[in-house]
């Protein structure tokens, strides 16, 4: 299946390193947008590679929101 639009949040823990040290729950650590399209074998290989690569850690439970909307603008 073609994706005409995905959009991946990562949202996490913010831990803040200046002398406060605040932590921000909720942050997005990161964001990652495809406006361009992206194939569902290609998006699910970027998700793989996200986890193993870029450092992130899924603990606990992981979030995930799926929206196909099949009407034309």
């Amino acid at each position: 299946m073609y994706l005409e639009k995905a959009h991946v949040k990562v949202i996490g823990t913010k831990y803040g390193n200046g002398p406060e040290k605040k932590d921000k729950k909720g942050a997005i650590l990161s964001e990652f947008k495809f406006d361009d399209g992206i194939q569902c074998k290609d998006l699910s290989k970027f998700l793989e590679d996200l986890q193993e690569n870029q450092h992130h850690r899924f603990c606990g439970m992981t979030t995930c929101n799926i929206v196909i909307d099949t009407t034309e603008e």
